[in-house]
């Protein structure tokens, strides 16, 4: 059986203790967004040449979601959440709701689907889901479920490999042990591994420091200021990166130093 490292708890806790958001847009400005735009050129990519309108995608681990009404307003998908957190199930449909956006979300483990789910979708997406999982080829098989034949998945996962991986791993050693260390190798070759065709594998980002997070540590003492200021820096460190990439030169996204890793990958 495929266990989730960080457990279900965790998600619920973590989604109580949250506030709601509003959906990812594109076309604000600002380094604040830069990540967000950054994505967007991506899937833009990603979709080029495809007619979305009528087609169906899926976000698997869509819990509070963002994503859900952008694919939705930006696209056109009709859009579905899956995941098994009910409070996390909540927000995404609130955060839907309150951006006019249509989309549907079910409260379920995606190992163990609804008949009426599987092989409904021409493109399921996940973000910061798989890594959680030890068996990554099975949690992968998992999803692919869900595709229709010649239907494309999306994988996106912190880059837990690289310097950002590490400050994780210092400043707070259980959030670091819930993730499965994947790099671009790895990953790309799980795919495979679940019978996917590779369409692209790469990191993504120059440099996210802000991936890292103190979740979970006491707020109440001095290591966590200490810890707070660190990676307020290190932070400020990638917006200074963006900023001369919006300016001067682009940097490559490389093992090192980025904050993901993207998969593209198609279902036979």
């Amino acid at each position: 059986m495929n266990i989730d490292k960080a457990g279900k708890s965790y998600w619920d806790h973590k989604w109580e203790s949250s506030s709601l958001l509003n959906a990812v847009d594109p076309h604000v400005s600002g380094l604040n967004n830069y990540v967000n735009r950054k994505f967007h050129e991506y899937f833009q990519k990603v979709f080029s040449g495809m007619d979305a309108n009528g087609k169906r995608l899926l976000e698997i681990g869509c819990a509070r979601s963002q994503w859900l009404p952008y694919f939705n307003k930006e696209f056109g998908f009709e859009v579905t959440g899956v995941d098994y957190s009910e409070v996390g199930c909540e927000m995404a449909q609130a955060i839907l709701e309150k951006q006019g956006a249509k989309g549907t979300v079910c409260c379920e483990d995606f190992f163990t689907p609804s008949k009426v789910l599987i092989e409904q979708f021409d493109v399921v997406v996940s973000f910061g889901v798989l890594e959680h999982f030890q068996d990554t080829a099975g949690c992968i098989s998992a999803f692919s479920r869900f595709l229709r034949p010649g239907g494309i998945m999306i994988t996106s996962v912190p880059n837990m490999v690289s310097m950002i991986g590490y400050l994780q791993k210092i400043i707070n050693r259980p959030v670091f042990d819930i993730h499965v260390l994947l790099d671009k190798n790895s990953l790309c070759k799980s795919h495979k591994d679940a019978g996917l065709n590779i369409l692209d594998c790469d990191y993504f980002l120059s440099t996210y420091f802000a991936v890292c997070n103190l979740a979970g540590l006491s707020t109440n003492t001095i290591s966590w200021y200490i810890k707070k200021i660190v990676l307020a820096v290190f932070a400020r460190f990638s917006m200074a990166v963006w900023f001369l990439e919006s300016k001067v030169v682009k940097f490559r996204a490389t093992k090192l130093m980025s904050g993901y890793i993207n998969c593209l990958a198609r279902k036979q």
